[in-house]
């Protein structure tokens, strides 16, 4: 028997991340950025939001930023968000820029004495599909390498010229 779809939920495969607001520093709440290249995907969105009237200014309406040419989403992250990957295992790490998600998200209402009523959205699961590379860790395990294959042997990418290659006496150092 298939399970009726909920129009509150949506699932979406394979999107890359553009940013990932982890830690809220702004106070505008976690959240990630992902690329919306496809028409599928965006229809689907735009969709979504209609259907559930998402939105404070303007319920119902998708807001996509624009940004060197990439159109991008918001969707919100919780404390109560899963962030996985493949095998189900933590992958907070791995969810940053160059990242590839799956996701669900819910759209869900609200009513709070200081903002008012409406509908809003938020991500239950991200599936990080493929990880993004953290440019400084990978640098730093590539010169890590460099250094212990130098330590057991391998010749070095640089050496300094003025050190003598011959015996030379210590007592003739002038410090």
């Amino acid at each position: 028997m298939k399970k009726e779809k909920d129009p509150k939920v949506i699932k979406l495969k394979n999107l890359k991340v553009a940013f990932a607001n982890l830690d809220n520093k702004d106070d505008l709440g976690k959240s990630i950025l992902v690329v919306v290249d496809d028409p599928v995907v965006e229809e689907k969105i735009k969709t979504w939001v209609s259907v559930n009237k998402i939105g404070k200014d303007e319920p119902g309406v998708a807001k996509f930023n624009e940004y060197e040419g990439q159109k991008r989403f918001k969707f919100k992250l919780t404390n109560n968000t899963e962030v996985v990957d493949m095998a189900g295992q933590d992958a907070m790490d791995g969810l940053d820029y160059g990242a590839v998600v799956s996701i669900v998200a819910k759209a869900y209402e609200y009513h709070h004495k200081q903002f008012g009523n409406g509908v809003s959205q938020s991500l239950q699961t991200v599936i990080v599909m493929k990880p993004a590379v953290n440019e400084a860790k990978a640098m730093t395990a590539d010169f890590l390498d460099e250094l212990n294959l130098e330590a057991n042997g391998a010749e070095s990418d640089v050496v300094p010229k003025d050190i003598p290659e011959d015996d030379f006496d210590l007592d003739s150092i002038p410090f």
